[in-house]
């Protein structure tokens, strides 16, 4: 009997030894990464020298010489890059293995097998369950720097969720929607809420945080069999960055909320986490999008210049079809360009201030070293967008025509607000109304023109059709200037074929006065409670700070009780004040969400919904003191140190207004061939900064200089008339220097010279996904590239 104790005991001694050392993970093990040295891509050129890097001065030019003859240049330098791929021969034996082949999305998207992430063997487990379609790709001078990977199927969930785990990841970057055009494109690999088990890896919803154009998910994930070699706990905390606005068909319409994007999610890495996981459904189109633009930003960054080409090139040797169409290729193109021309417009909350003295003083100041003004370029970039004939084809219909107050406030085709249509009625969708962006819907405001009195009852279905519960009237009642009152009154309702609208309550609250109304469907019992916040006092000139940010926090606390709809805002001629009013709301929210601001972007983005809302610049200059204003008054400081705004991007130069015709593939974009080109880097934006979510230091950019265009006349945003501009001296660069750039360089806490404000350092970048490609098509056979 003691013989047979000892042995059982040794056996069980033996089983446990390799139990333990099988199946347990150490938190300090280093990740498992194939020694990948970093390819000198920047210099490739291309066999006959035909490609290759471009300075940001001359890079306005290039792309405007690649839009030329419809977009010729561009096709050449994509088919280049596709006859390169063909001519590589990397295998793909894991991905086509019997068992691994179930574990791929996409028949024809594989994952090469010198790049491929591969994960740690489990003890007594098929080779199989070391497989995942994923492949590390380089980024800007660092080598596997992220990782792109198809969007995991419910079969491979647990293993999505090991190389997580084992590669140290701390950014996920997810770019599609579950469903797209009724198709799955991915399955949701992360819980609804509480707590899901993926194999050994458990994950825990923490928050989430939804936004106009993307969400951040906050996880923390635990695995289930974990020894800490040091001491610390076993759970890790991630973010996922989810872009939710990527089109059905096509490209985002402008590149500026994807910038924006990319530069807050890459940002958020930490320097010592693992590679950024990058996925949208193939992790080739979408995906490679997202890589080429934070990697062409960093270099921006670094060295005033950026290779497209070679970059492209070169990681499509790590992963097959990254940008997967030309349509993106060209998209990166002019998303650059935008990044270029702008920089990054993310203010920091304490350095507005600062940012706004920039903006007001004089090209070589003490505060503005650039030798141009930067309110006046800041302008001409947001109102450079010239709509042409076919963007008010709905607008300009004669049916339609005495709807409008005036022509100059249309609703561009594309964003305006559309009405049920009655059948065999022309013009019957039509309303003088249009969708504008906010900071947690893309829908958030709908602003529109006083109605005319043969417009009261399409204004009622507009509000009756989007389900809108709140309106917020800016103008006077006045009959002899054609502002009549469009709501019922207690004698008498507005009727119309399917509803009627009849008047509650109304009450004066503050200075505003509140009506309460009831749209009452008269086909079934249906009641739409809606509320009139009137204005009358708001000037039709600039308003008064005080009056501005009040109206501005009562109506946002009113419209928090009506989140099921719209918030409708209304002006005479649905123009600036109304403009001016969407834009500080929305501004607000977003500074006391992350506490920064990036009102630039909302001027661009509401401008080419709705030209000529910013009859000036004084427009913009009002809302960034307005915002100072709320910013000072709201407990924070405005004082700023260095660290507060070191490295704002600078804004290039003077920027000249399209010529009309020269529009280019987006015609958002208006990239001229007229331009001056001579422009600076972009910097990394702040992270925005949802409850628990990482902080991510200030890191100064640098940034080149280039002189003012030629014979560009500079307005001046002062009461006072400007001093004459004096001259700037020349900045010496040493181009043989790593990382040289000609630039303006924050010394003993002076400012950088900069035109638009970066809170962050990190990877800029932006994102851009396939048109329609095979993440939007049914996948081919094996042997057969997509489309």
């Amino acid at each position: 009997h003691l013989k047979n104790y000892w042995i059982q005991a040794h056996l069980l001694m033996i089983k446990q030894s390799r139990f333990f050392q099988g199946s347990y993970y150490y938190l300090d093990d280093p990740p498992k990464t194939p020694p990948v040295l970093v390819h000198d891509w920047e210099n490739d050129t291309g066999n006959e020298g035909a490609y290759g890097p471009c300075d940001v001065h001359e890079f306005a030019k290039h792309v405007a010489s690649l839009h030329a003859d419809g977009d010729i240049g561009f096709s050449k330098e994509y088919e280049s890059i596709q006859a390169a791929a063909t001519q590589e021969h990397h295998t793909a034996e894991h991905s086509h293995h019997p068992d691994n082949k179930l574990k791929n999305r996409y028949l024809n998207i594989v994952a090469y097998d010198h790049s491929r992430v591969p994960l740690r063997a489990l003890p007594s487990a098929k080779k199989s369950i070391e497989y995942v379609n994923a492949n590390f790709i380089d980024g800007y001078e660092a080598a596997s720097a992220y990782i792109g990977t198809q969007g995991p199927l419910p079969s491979t969930f647990d293993t999505f969720w090991r190389m997580i785990w084992e590669q140290r990841v701390h950014i996920i970057v997810m770019i599609t929607n579950l469903v797209e055009r009724g198709r799955k494109k991915c399955d949701q690999y992360w819980p609804k809420e509480g707590i899901e088990s993926y194999g050994m890896i458990q994950v825990r919803l923490v928050h989430e945080e939804v936004l106009a154009t993307y969400t951040i998910r906050k996880l923390a994930i635990k695995h289930a069999k974990v020894k800490c070699k040091k001491s610390g706990g076993g759970e890790r905390i991630i973010y996922q960055y989810h872009y939710t606005n990527w089109p059905d068909h096509g490209t985002p319409d402008h590149p500026l909320p994807v910038l924006s994007f990319v530069r807050k999610s890459a940002a958020a890495n930490p320097q010592d986490a693992g590679p950024i996981v990058v996925h949208c459904s193939a992790g080739v189109g979408r995906t490679g999008t997202y890589i080429v633009l934070d990697a062409m930003l960093q270099q921006i960054h670094q060295k005033g210049r950026l290779n497209i080409w070679g970059f492209l090139k070169h990681i499509r040797t790590q992963r097959n079809f990254l940008v997967q169409t030309e349509e993106q290729y060209i998209f990166i193109h002019d998303a650059l360009l935008e990044a270029i021309q702008s920089g990054d417009t993310n203010i920091p909350k304490a350095g507005l201030g600062r940012y706004i003295r920039m903006l007001q003083a004089p090209g070589g100041s003490q505060d503005n070293p650039l030798p141009w003004y930067l309110l006046s370029h800041q302008y001409k970039l947001v109102t450079h967008f010239i709509p042409r004939d076919y963007n008010v084809v709905s607008a300009m219909k004669p049916v339609n025509r005495e709807k409008n107050r005036t022509t100059d406030h249309l609703p561009m085709e594309n964003g305006r607000v559309h009405l049920t249509p009655k059948a065999g009625c022309d013009g019957s969708d039509y309303v003088n109304a249009t969708w504008l962006m906010g900071h947690k819907r893309l829908r958030e405001y709908i602003m529109t023109q006083h109605p005319l009195s043969q417009t009261v009852l399409d204004f009622w279905q507009m509000v009756w059709d989007h389900n809108a519960q709140a309106v917020v009237v800016l103008t006077p009642l006045d009959d002899n200037q054609g502002l009549p009152q469009f709501w019922p009154t207690q004698e008498e309702d507005l009727e119309s074929e399917h509803w009627k609208v009849r008047f509650v309550d109304e009450k004066l609250n503050s200075g505003l006065t509140t009506i309460d109304c009831a749209v009452q469907s008269l086909q079934d019992d249906y009641e739409l409670p809606v509320r009139l916040i009137h204005c009358p006092g708001w000037p039709h000139t600039l308003p008064a700070l005080s009056t501005t940010l009040s109206l501005v926090t009562m109506v946002s606390e009113i419209h928090s009780n009506y989140q099921n709809g719209p918030l409708i805002v209304v002006d005479r001629n649905g123009g600036t004040e109304a403009a001016t009013f969407c834009l500080l709301t929305t501004v607000k929210h977003q500074v006391d969400f992350e506490q920064h601001l990036d009102p630039y972007m909302y001027f661009k983005l509401y401008h080419n919904r709705r030209p000529s809302i910013w009859p000036t610049q004084e427009e913009l200059l009002y809302v960034y003191r307005a915002m100072e204003s709320f910013c000072s008054g709201g407990g924070g400081s405005n004082s700023c140190s260095s660290s507060d705004i070191a490295g704002l991007s600078e804004p290039l130069v003077d920027f000249q207004p399209p010529i009309p015709g020269t529009l280019p593939h987006h015609t958002t974009l208006t990239i001229c061939p007229v331009i001056e080109a001579e422009m600076s880097s972009p910097v990394s934006g702040a992270s925005g900064d949802m409850i628990g979510s990482p902080v991510v230091p200030v890191a100064p950019l640098v940034a080149p200089v280039g002189p003012p265009s030629p014979g560009s006349s500079v307005a001046v945003a002062t009461s006072s008339p400007p001093p004459p501009q004096q001259p700037v001296s020349p900045v010496v660069c040493d181009s043989s220097s790593a990382g040289s750039l000609c630039q303006l360089q924050q010394v003993n806490g002076q400012l950088s010279a900069n035109g638009h404000v970066t809170g962050l350092s990190g990877n800029g970048a932006a994102v851009r996904v396939p048109p329609e490609g095979m993440e939007d098509a049914p996948p081919p056979p094996a042997d057969v590239p997509p489309v």
